[in-house]
C-alpha cells in the first residue's frame, strides 16, 4: 500500500505528464523496436517485428517502473528492476539461437533483441537521443553492413551435389571432410531421385581456391559415392 501511494505520487495524472512521461516513451519503444524487428522480419528470422517491438516496449515499461516508482525511496535501489531486464533478455535471446547440423543460427537475431532492450531502457530514462542513435546504428549494422558483408568480403560460393547409392544414409561422412577444410556450410539437404539414388546438395563458402580439387579427392575415397558435381 505504501509503495502504491509512493508510485502514484510520482505520477501526476495531468495530460502533459502522462503524455511526456508515459505515453511518449511507450510509443517510441514500439516504433524503434519495430524498425529493427522489421529488418529481421524481412530476413525471415524467427524473431521479427512483433517480438522486437514487444521486447523494446517491455524494457521501457520496466525501466519506467524503476525510474518513477522507486526514485524517491532512499532505502531501495531503483536500478534492480532495470538490471533484471538484462538477465531476462538473456533467456529470450537464448531461445532464438539453435543448432542446425554444423551451423549455429539466430546469434545475430539474439544480439538485435539485446540491443532493442537497451533502446527500451534508454527510452524509459528519457534518453531519447541515445535511443534514436542506437536504433539507427543497429539498423545500419543489420542492413548496410550485411550488404557489405555479402558483396565486398563474401567468400566464393560453391554448390556441391553428391550422388550416392541408395544404402548410403550417413551425411556426416560427407560433412566431416568439409570441417577439416575450414569451409562455412550455408545449407544442406538430400533427396531421392527416380532410381532411389540419394542426392546430397550442400551450399557452402570457402576461401581455398583449391577446394574443388581437394573435396573431390576426399569424397572419392567412399565407394558409396557415385558422382560429384561442383558449381
Amino acid at each position: 500500500m505504501e509503495f502504491t501511494q509512493e508510485f502514484l505520487s510520482q505520477i501526476r495524472f495531468d495530460s502533459f505528464t502522462f503524455i511526456y512521461d508515459i505515453l511518449l516513451p511507450c510509443i517510441l519503444a514500439l516504433i524503434f523496436g519495430g524498425l529493427i524487428g522489421l529488418q529481421r522480419e524481412k530476413a525471415e528470422r524467427p524473431a521479427g517485428l512483433r517480438t522486437h517491438a514487444l521486447v523494446c516496449l517491455g524494457s521501457t515499461v520496466f525501466t519506467l517502473i524503476s525510474y518513477l516508482g522507486f526514485s524517491s525511496l532512499y532505502d531501495v535501489d531503483p536500478s534492480r528492476i532495470a538490471a533484471g531486464i538484462v538477465t531476462g533478455i538473456g533467456f529470450i535471446g537464448a531461445g532464438v539461437i539453435f543448432r542446425q547440423g554444423p551451423l549455429v543460427r539466430g546469434v545475430t537475431t539474439a544480439a538485435s533483441i539485446w540491443v532493442v532492450a537497451s533502446v527500451g531502457m534508454a527510452l524509459g530514462t528519457k534518453l531519447y537521443y541515445l535511443a534514436l542513435l542506437v536504433t539507427v546504428l543497429g539498423f545500419i549494422t543489420l542492413s548496410i553492413l550485411k550488404y557489405i558483408e555479402d558483396k565486398v568480403i563474401k567468400l566464393p560460393n560453391y554448390l556441391v551435389r553428391i550422388t550416392t547409392s541408395e544404402n548410403f544414409t550417413d551425411m556426416n561422412k560427407i560433412i566431416s571432410p568439409l570441417k577439416k577444410m575450414s569451409v562455412s556450410v550455408k545449407s544442406k539437404k538430400y533427396e531421392l531421385d527416380e532410381n532411389n539414388k540419394r542426392i546430397f546438395t550442400i551450399n557452402l563458402f570457402s576461401k581455398d581456391s583449391e577446394f574443388p580439387t581437394r573435396i573431390i579427392e576426399e569424397l572419392s575415397k567412399f565407394k558409396e559415392i557415385e558422382k560429384i558435381v561442383i558449381n
